[in-house]
């Protein structure tokens, strides 16, 4: 395969699939969590989920590794809540 059969464009939107896919399921373990953590250690996380999603998809164009980077900073961020407060 030479660098001319690669879609910019299929990469974009493996990029993003993945980014959402990641951000998704941070949200729904983040979610879960109020089952073993304080309510307000969820709180603080799903606000800062939400800023890392709205930032992340902002500079997308940009940024094709944003939603990925946001992504793996919210499951690391609720391994360390997790560790520390649950």
């Amino acid at each position: 395969m030479t660098a001319d059969d690669h879609s910019p464009e299929a990469y974009r939107q493996l990029f993003a699939i993945v980014g959402a896919g990641l951000q998704a399921t941070s949200l729904i373990f983040i979610l879960a969590s109020l089952l073993v953590a304080p309510w307000w250690t969820v709180v603080v996380l799903t606000v800062f989920w939400i800023v890392s999603v709205v930032w992340s998809w902002r500079v997308f164009g940009e940024r094709l590794w944003a939603p990925l980077v946001a992504g793996t900073a919210m499951a690391v961020a609720w391994i360390v809540a997790l560790t520390v407060f649950g």
